[in-house]
């Protein structure tokens, strides 16, 4: 009895030791990708990483397309990658490759290239389902993945576009999903105080297009000439009053938005305020997705609606 008793704590201590030792869930983080290194080595063209010169060319399977949408898991969130798409796909035993060297070998070789990877879970990982209303199905639809692959998300960011790399990777085959995705133009460039005025004596209102941190609203530093140019404007027109409406595309979470939105325009009026603008005479709001200036189905569009409109105030 006293043995039972013995081996029962033993059992027990060793248990309580295993569940020590596990490594809590790691937390996945939103990833700036424009604040990712522009890389210095020579990028191949695309689609960037080629076949292993092993697998005879009848046995590699390729599909591609000019123009396509494709979700990738950044961070903790699924992001929406566009342009020229190409898939690769070849079985191990044709590349005489086990599972673990292929990994190991396309990793090595996408790193090569400057790439950074920005997210290593699979879309089965919880934090991607719970992002996406715990659908699987949700979750499958939005990315091209492969059942029962391990996922690898790489991004490099050369001076005109970004390249991305997805390894997936199972005990029989490798798929390479390769994006090249153009960098889109600033959609304004810096709005001058003169400029500004003029937009809100004719339109009642002039958008602006502040950088702030990743879903966060953090006014970037490069965001600080815009900043100065409002302050100039309020300072050449003492009684002027502003409302300052934050503005989003309509990616993720559409409550998530109209927060993010609002605390952006905070941002701004607090900015505005630190540097000697009265709070009277400003106020801020946020209205997320719901007044896009363009199509929320390209970059491009989405890069319009991400933005900062100052409202001339006519009353109060």
């Amino acid at each position: 009895m006293i043995r039972s008793s013995i081996s029962l704590l033993v059992l027990l201590f060793s248990l309580a030791q295993l569940v020590m030792l596990q490594p809590a869930t790691a937390q996945a983080t939103a990833v700036d990708i424009e604040r990712l290194p522009v890389t210095t080595t020579a990028v191949p063209a695309f689609p960037y990483i080629d076949y292993p010169s092993a697998v005879n060319k009848a046995l590699r399977r390729t599909s591609e397309s000019a123009f396509q949408s494709v979700g990738v898991i950044v961070g903790d969130k699924i992001r929406t990658v566009e342009g020229r798409r190409q898939t690769s796909n070849f079985d191990l035993v044709d590349a005489k490759l086990s599972q673990e060297l292929a990994h190991r070998d396309y990793d090595k070789a996408i790193r090569a290239l400057g790439a950074v990877k920005v997210n290593s879970v699979t879309p089965q990982d919880p934090r991607i389902l719970a992002a996406n209303g715990n659908d699987p199905s949700a979750v499958k639809s939005k990315l091209l993945s492969v059942a029962r692959a391990s996922y690898d998300a790489y991004v490099v960011r050369t001076p005109t576009a970004r390249a991305w790399i997805v390894l997936m990777v199972t005990d029989r085959e490798v798929t390479l999903l390769a994006i090249e995705e153009k960098n889109v133009e600033a959609a304004v460039a810096l709005v001058n105080a003169g400029t500004m005025k003029s937009e809100l004596d004719t339109k009642g209102r002039v958008a602006l297009y502040i950088n702030f941190d990743t879903d966060k609203a953090s006014v970037r530093p490069d965001a600080q000439a815009t900043i100065d140019q409002i302050v100039l404007l309020l300072k050449q027109e003492p009684n002027l009053k502003l409302s300052i409406e934050g503005h989003t595309d309509n990616t993720g979470d559409a409550k998530r938005n109209r927060q993010l939105s609002t605390s952006r325009a905070q941002a701004v009026a607090s900015a505005l305020q630190q540097a000697g603008i009265g709070a009277a005479r400003l106020s801020a709001v946020g209205y997320g997705a719901d007044k896009p200036l363009g199509s929320n189905n390209d970059e491009a569009g989405r890069a319009k609606n991400r933005r900062v409109e100052l409202v001339k105030v006519t009353k109060g």
